[in-house]
């Protein structure tokens, strides 16, 4: 299922950049990756400069590489960097991008996906401030746990306000933070994890696109 057409749109108060290659810093024993996420129902948060859309594109571009399948479902005004994903090494032509004009379509969308049982990973970028019931959290979160998926809701806001609800297994909030001239470190705090304790962070470097002063 190939990718539809993405425009070149950044998204305000996002740095984009591309990942360095085992260059990934680890603050705990505890894992950050798409063998820990299986199964589970993840928010990412984030708010100014924040870097859960790359963050996302890390788990993609690790499940490609293991020739699994991933997808993307978002709001029609809100979209990643298609050329900065691209550059980072994810197949755009094998990536579905499924564009919804609500929350609730999309969780409708991210239903049929994970139904399926061909994906390992659904990003659903949930960038409105429109609620889910929790019966559809609920259904999401079985299914993501029956066909061991990860199922990665992007939201926008700050670290002290409170998760999506409490079918949430695991909630992270990001943040972006230069480390050198070119060199980015995206940041994922733990707040809230439901098969450990909370409080462990998970650190990726990244460089920044070609020009970036």
């Amino acid at each position: 299922m190939a990718a539809l057409p993405l425009p070149l749109l950044e998204i305000k108060g996002v740095v984009v950049a591309r990942r360095l290659e085992e260059k990934t810093l680890e603050f705990s024993q505890d894992a950050w990756n798409l063998d820990a996420l299986a199964g589970r129902f993840v928010e990412l948060s984030g708010s100014a400069v924040t870097a859960a859309l790359t963050v996302s594109a890390g788990l993609i571009l690790e499940a490609q590489r293991r020739g699994e399948a991933a997808a993307w479902i978002t709001e029609p005004a809100s979209t990643f960097f298609s050329l900065d994903f691209a550059a980072s090494g994810i197949d755009l032509e094998a990536l579905p991008v499924v564009r919804v004009p609500d929350a609730g379509k999309g969780a409708r969308a991210a239903d049929a996906l994970i139904r399926s049982g061909g994906f390992t990973l659904v990003v659903l970028d949930w960038t409105s401030a429109q609620r889910v019931p929790q019966a559809t959290q609920s259904r999401l979160a079985a299914l993501a746990k029956k066909h061991h998926t990860a199922l990665v809701c992007i939201t926008r806001k700050e670290s002290r306000a409170p998760s999506l609800g409490p079918l949430v297994s695991i909630r992270g909030h990001t943040h972006m933070r230069r480390d050198d001239f070119d060199r980015f470190i995206g940041e994922v705090r733990i707040g809230k994890d439901r098969r450990r304790n909370a409080g462990w962070e998970h650190a990726e470097v990244f460089c920044g696109p070609d020009g970036l002063g």
